[in-house]
């Protein structure tokens, strides 16, 4: 635990005391040779005409950035001046003075007063070094004057620096070195601005005091060009950034890639364009709320600037982009060391966040902006088609790069599935006890065909196809979704087209075979089935596994006019209508899949 002093850092407090101790005695030496030998009467005038100036610029100065927390002061101009022209007795109070009542109007509390009253007095006096070693400038040249002024500047800006160089050292408990240079580099160019207007000043005056007014236009310059140049950083920043998550927007990633490219180019050293999108994010959006979203976004831009060499930017929603100065293998360390560190935070009630990635590496898969955005948003595809929480480097023979018009028709084709996904949900909740029915099928369905042992795709068409089942449903009236009885003949009748409705609502979306499922799913065994008739293995397998999902589901739940017989009894039905209306590799593979005995049984019926 740091020890303390007055509040401060005891280190910094001494620091602060010293730098006082050193500067007081100087400003009283100088007040007491101004009080026995007074100036005269245009001489006065004009040191308080330089004060006034400087006391006007101390307390207007000109911030370096939009917090306040960094500003620039012209008022160096004026204290220069003064010890050029009437020597340190002047330029010390004045400095120091002015200093200190600018900050005790801003109330920046005592030990800051103290310390930049004695910091402004110590490097006015050693702006006037020049005149004590060498001379007055009585009946010096223009030039001579000049350089007087210019080497006075110098001397100031040294030991400005080094003093606030000590301060910032101590306060933050970093190095002296490592605060100096920067602040000698952030500070040169401005303070030779003012350099030179100082010496402006000092010859101006020379000639006749009144050309002072000449001073003011290009102070005001200045002034406003300080002003000018931090709105435009600031302008320039908002432009080029998110303002969620701070990362670099859609248009600073388009700036970056081009410069990225240019610099591979030239050095022959590749790079990694890493897409990243965010799995199920809407789902946390729309049940948790924006404000959890939004922290969870936050969170995930904090881990993507921590990617070595890489350049985190977010296009906007869930959607980021990395560039990392490696080839693909390292980036993909990196991006696997991120989705680990996701695991291990809770960003949202329902656990860790998840990302799908695509990387691409240039120019080993691309020699354009353009092809490497598609090879890496082919990747980012396969990760989303494949699983989600994952992360694929691309590879010709794995991946497909899309042209743009197949681009543009896939995402036609995923804002259509969304929709049906959500016609989906509407059909659900319409009747409360059959609320969760489609995900249910949709997760036995993927069970069933993973106990079949069917490839990844398959499976992935079976989970979809379970959740869409139901979707010709949205054509039924409450009446009959609701009603608290079995059907009449008439209203069964109307049931039975939702298979038809189903799958011409699925027309046109690209989703093959799913759609053919859909229109099946209830088609029987023994070809006693409808919309078709179909028998054996007419019926596609996906309809049949389906079927089995959703008969199932409906006899293990709640309904208004009847309570679940419960499993057991679902799977005695099941069996016994094995060969009739079930297939019965679908049925064997249900009673696998839920642990019962009797699946042998079952499949010797086929």
């Amino acid at each position: 635990m740091t020890r303390t002093l007055c509040g401060l850092p005891i280190r910094l407090t001494v620091f602060i005391a010293a730098v006082t101790a050193a500067a007081v005695p100087l400003v009283v030496l100088a007040l007491g040779q101004i009080a026995f030998d007074p100036p005269s009467l245009r001489a006065g005038g004009a040191v308080l005409l330089f004060f006034g100036l400087a006391l006007v610029a101390e307390l207007r100065p000109v911030p370096m950035d939009e917090n306040g927390g960094s500003e620039v002061s012209i008022s160096n101009v004026f204290f220069v001046a003064v010890a050029i022209l009437f020597g340190w007795r002047y330029a010390v109070p004045i400095a120091g003075f002015s200093s200190a009542v600018s900050f005790a109007i801003a109330r920046r509390g005592f030990a800051r007063i103290a310390f930049n009253f004695s910091m402004y007095s110590l490097a006015a006096a050693a702006a006037s070094l020049p005149t004590v070693v060498l001379g007055t400038i009585h009946g010096v040249s223009s030039t001579r004057l000049t350089l007087y002024v210019l080497a006075g500047a110098s001397l100031h800006l040294v030991a400005n620096v080094l003093l606030v160089s000590g301060a910032i050292s101590l306060s933050s408990d970093v190095s002296y070195r490592s605060v100096i240079g920067p602040g000698l580099r952030r500070g040169g160019a401005s303070f030779a601005i003012m350099s030179l207007l100082a010496a402006l000043a000092a010859n101006l005056w020379l000639l006749n005091s009144w050309l002072l007014v000449l001073l003011t236009g290009p102070l005001f310059t200045l002034t406003l060009y300080q002003r000018s140049a931090l709105h435009s950083r600031i302008a320039h920043r908002d432009a080029h950034t998110d303002n969620l998550t701070g990362l670099g927007n859609h248009r600073a990633y388009q700036a970056a890639l081009r410069t990225q490219i240019e610099d591979s180019l030239r050095t022959g050293t590749p790079f990694s364009l890493c897409l990243v999108d965010v799995d199920n994010f809407k789902h946390i959006n729309d049940t948790y709320g924006h404000p959890i979203g939004d922290d969870a976004l936050v969170r995930l831009s904090e881990l993507l600037k921590t990617i070595e060499r890489g350049a985190a930017f977010r296009f906007g929603g869930d959607e980021f982009a990395v560039l990392v100065a490696h080839d693909e293998l390292s980036a993909f360390r990196e991006i696997e060391r991120v989705q680990q560190e996701l695991q291990r935070i809770e960003l949202s009630p329902e656990g860790p966040l998840a990302i799908s990635v695509g990387i691409a590496t240039f120019p080993t898969h691309a020699e354009d902006a353009a092809t490497l955005q598609r090879t890496a948003d082919g990747a980012l595809y396969w990760s989303k088609a494949h699983g989600k929480n994952r992360t694929c480097l691309y590879s010709p023979t794995m991946v497909r790069i899309m042209t743009p018009r197949e681009l543009e028709l896939e995402t036609e084709r995923n804002a259509r599935l969304r929709a049906a996904k959500n016609l989906v949900r509407f059909v659900d909740a319409r009747d409360p006890s059959t609320a969760t029915h489609s995900e249910v099928v949709s997760a036995l369905a993927e069970a069933l065909g993973i106990e079949l042992g069917l490839d990844a795709g398959t499976i992935d068409h079976l989970r979809l196809a379970g959740l869409l089942h139901d979707i010709g449903k949205i054509g039924l009236p409450d009446t009959i979704l609701r009603a608290p009885r079995a059907l009449t003949p008439d209203e069964y009748e109307i049931v039975k087209r939702h298979p038809e409705f189903g799958y011409s609502l699925l027309d046109g979306i690209g989703i093959d075979p799913v759609d053919d499922w859909i229109l099946h799913h209830h088609e029987r065994w023994d070809g006693g089935g409808y919309p078709h008739g179909l028998a054996g293995e007419e019926i596609p397998l996906g309809a049949r596994i389906i079927l089995v999902a959703d008969a199932f589901e409906a006899m293990t739940a709640d309904r208004p006019y009847r309570r679940a017989p419960g499993r057991a009894f679902a799977l005695a039905e099941l069996r016994k209508h094995a060969g009739s209306q079930f297939d019965p590799l679908v049925v064997g593979a249900l009673e696998r899949h839920l642990g019962f005995a009797g699946a042998g049984r079952v499949e010797a019926l086929a």
